[in-house]
């Protein structure tokens, strides 16, 4: 049995051809639309893991600043009681 190409059957085979072209054309789009959330979420991780790090780091800086700050006063007091006492010889 031979296909009538000249009695519409090749229209017929263009237009299952064309629907079949726009299904896979449609199914990778929703592909690429529904990897979407995925993608988003590992972003999210990464970057929640990176902002965790920097605000550890802060942290931590900020405990030595303060820290410094103590041993500073510490030390101005140190120097001001050596100064009035007469240990420079000043």
């Amino acid at each position: 049995m031979a296909a009538d190409w000249n009695g519409g059957d090749a229209a017929n085979w263009l237009i299952t051809l064309g629907a079949s072209a726009l299904t896979a054309v449609g199914g990778f789009v929703l592909a690429l639309v529904n990897r979407e959330p995925a993608m988003q979420e590992a972003v999210d991780v990464r970057l929640r893991t990176l902002i965790d790090g920097y605000e550890r780091r802060v942290d931590d800086l900020t405990m030595e600043v303060h820290s410094l700050r103590e041993e500073v006063v510490n030390l101005r007091r140190a120097l001001a009681e050596a100064h009035l006492s007469g240990g420079f010889g000043v």
